[in-house]
């Protein structure tokens, strides 16, 4: 098993656990006995989150491992120090405020392609 392989791996792992506990919330009748239908959607969570993966892995410069953990850092990265700024200019709950974070959002996405060793297109 390479690095490559690992990277894979854990972010799967991590993305599908994210989906899993969120799309569990979601269906649970019982906000707090969720954790069952968590671990039922993750069945739905893990291929999900391995069909992203490889589809960024295959729009990466994949040749060497690090290329999606440096796209996800920096994508985490400057989503929370936009939304900060968002926070510090825009009044919570407004049309400002949701148009911000959308921009946010996509400047985000635009930056962590670029420095991820994307193309840019």
């Amino acid at each position: 098993m390479n690095w490559l392989a690992v990277e894979r791996a854990a972010w799967t792992l991590g993305v599908g656990g994210f989906l899993a506990v969120l799309v569990g919330s979601l269906v649970a009748p019982d906000p707090t006995a969720f954790w069952p239908y968590a671990v039922g959607s993750l069945v739905v969570g893990l291929p999900v989150a391995h069909w992203y993966l490889d589809h960024q892995l295959d729009e990466l410069a994949a040749d060497r491992a690090g290329r999606l953990t440096l796209f996800f850092l920096v994508l985490f990265g400057s989503v929370y120090v936009g939304f900060r700024a968002v926070e510090l200019v825009a009044v919570p709950d407004s049309v400002l405020d949701l148009a911000g974070r959308v921009v946010v959002l996509l400047v985000a996405l635009s930056v962590a392609r670029r420095t991820a060793g994307r193309d840019g297109e």
